[in-house]
Formats: C-alpha cells, structure tokens, sequence
C-alpha cells in the first residue's frame, strides 16, 4: 500500500472531519494527534481489556497506519538529517506498539508517547511560526 492509498483510506476513517480541506501542515497534524489518542488508547486497553478486544485491535491498527503515513511523508531530498532522525523516531514508536501488542505489554506502548507527545508539540511552534 502506497502513501496516497494510506492517506486516503486513513482520512476516510474516522479523522475524515477532523482533515477535510486542510493543508498538509495541519494534516500530520491531525495525524499525530490521533497517533497519540490510539497509542494511549491501546496501552490502556493492554491492561483493561479482554484478550480479544476490538478496541484494542482497532488502536492497534490505526496506530501503525499513522506511523506509516507519518514515515512516508518525510522528504529525505529537502531535510536528510531531520527526516532521518524522525523515521528512526516513529520506528522506535512503532516497534513499541508492536511488543506491547503482542507481548500485552503497556508499557513498552506507554514508553513510545513522550516522543510523539514531543514532535507534535514542535509540529504546533512550526505551525504557529510559519503558518
């Protein structure tokens, strides 16, 4: 699945309101903050939910398309260095998710906010700065 295919079924799931007619600045925006909604959401269900759980399945999934959208729409040609360092971010989150999914670990999930809690707070002074 390519960026568009995943930003287009992302934005037709349930941030479709949140991003219509948005520009793409304030797109990831939106992005990161349902990323860090359905990263404390699953983290929490980890500990609360049944094995089985569609809530925590449905975190589980959105919180990997995010970061798969995220990971795609870094531009290597204009920042090598930033969207490097980004990339290795978002791996560092997503390998967390995927333990603490299948290892019903809430921490290792828990352990993986505070970075994006960190980009999108600098993703909001980029915003406020230039926008």
């Amino acid at each position: 699945m390519n960026y568009n295919a995943s930003m287009k079924h992302y934005i037709t799931d349930d941030i479709a309101g949140k991003t219509t007619n948005l520009n793409p600045h304030k797109i990831i925006e939106e992005v990161l903050k349902d990323l860090k909604k359905n990263m404390e959401t699953l983290a929490y269900s980890l500990d609360n939910e049944p094995v089985i759980s569609s809530i925590k399945s449905n975190s589980f999934s959105k919180s990997l398309t995010a970061i798969y959208i995220l990971q795609s729409s870094l531009d290597f040609e204009a920042s090598e260095e930033i969207s490097t360092n980004l990339f290795n971010i978002y791996e560092f989150c997503k390998n967390g998710i995927i333990k603490g999914f299948t290892q019903r670990k809430s921490k290792l999930v828990y352990d993986a906010i505070p970075p994006i809690e960190e980009i999108l707070d600098g993703w909001k002074q980029i915003k406020q700065e230039y926008y």
